[in-house]
């Protein structure tokens, strides 16, 4: 398991709204618009691998 926090996008499911956040640090957010829980997007690590 990684020790330090990691930078996530999360997405509303419904409208498509994202955001970044830190795991483990902040909780996945509600949506501002909908109000329901944000679904994880994409893990955003240093370099991508295709």
């Amino acid at each position: 398991m990684r020790d330090k926090a990691e930078a996530v996008q999360v997405k509303c499911p419904i409208c498509d709204h994202t955001e970044i956040i830190y795991i483990p640090k902040e909780e996945i957010p509600k949506c501002p618009v909908d109000k329901v829980r944000m679904i994880i997007c994409e893990l955003l690590d240093e370099g991508k691998s295709y």
